[in-house]
Order: C-alpha cells, then sequence, then structure tokens
C-alpha cells in the first residue's frame, strides 16, 4: 500500500479509513473502547465488548490472540512480548502501525 501510495503514509491511512469503514457511527458507537484500544491492544482482550473485537477482526484491522513468543519457533529473535509504540499487545496487535494510526484518526475527525 505504501508503495502505491509514493510512500505517503497520510494517503494510505485516508485510504485505510474509507476502505476499513471506519464510519461515524462506527466511531460514535465504540467511541470510548477504541481510544482505549488506540493505547493498549490488550484492552479488547479484557475489558472490550466481544462484538467490538468481532468487528475488528472482520475488518482485519486487529490480530487477536497472539501465538506464544517461544525462541525456538523464531529464525531470528521472537517479537517482542509488547511493543505498545508498534501496538502489539501480549495477546492482541494492531494489523500494522497503519492500521491503528486509521483508527486514532478516525477518533479525532468523529468526535462525538
Amino acid at each position: 500500500m505504501l508503495y502505491k501510495a509514493n510512500w505517503d503514509t497520510e494517503t494510505v491511512i485516508n485510504d485505510l479509513i474509507t476502505r476499513k469503514n471506519l464510519t461515524y457511527n462506527f466511531i460514535r458507537r465504540w467511541h470510548g473502547h477504541l481510544g482505549e484500544t488506540v493505547n493498549d491492544p490488550d484492552y479488547l482482550w479484557f475489558n472490550a465488548p466481544e462484538e467490538l473485537t468481532d468487528e475488528l477482526i472482520s475488518r482485519n484491522l486487529i490480530l487477536y490472540f497472539l501465538p506464544r513468543r517461544m525462541e525456538p519457533l523464531w529464525i531470528d529473535e521472537p517479537p517482542p512480548e509488547r511493543d505498545l509504540e508498534l501496538g502489539i499487545g501480549r495477546y492482541v496487535a494492531w494489523q500494522t502501525p497503519l492500521h491503528r494510526e486509521a483508527v486514532r484518526r478516525a477518533l479525532e475527525a468523529f468526535r462525538p
């Protein structure tokens, strides 16, 4: 996506907002939970309604129930247990930081 957009992250983020159907109604309905999830994706594991988690999975915005990071399963070193800067939790991760940023921007644009 970045290559096709000449590495313009703004274009990719705006495209994700459209393609992932991050509409006003979706944001308004889940605003509080999405705000928490943008900061810590594991919020979905412990506190969010299953319906929201299912929506985010079906829109291919998150990975849910991440595999264990065991040394023998990785060629180099296992990914970090958590890296909130990249949007990686222990159990849930954003597909990419751009996916998380698209949700963050939609939250800002559609403040209820």
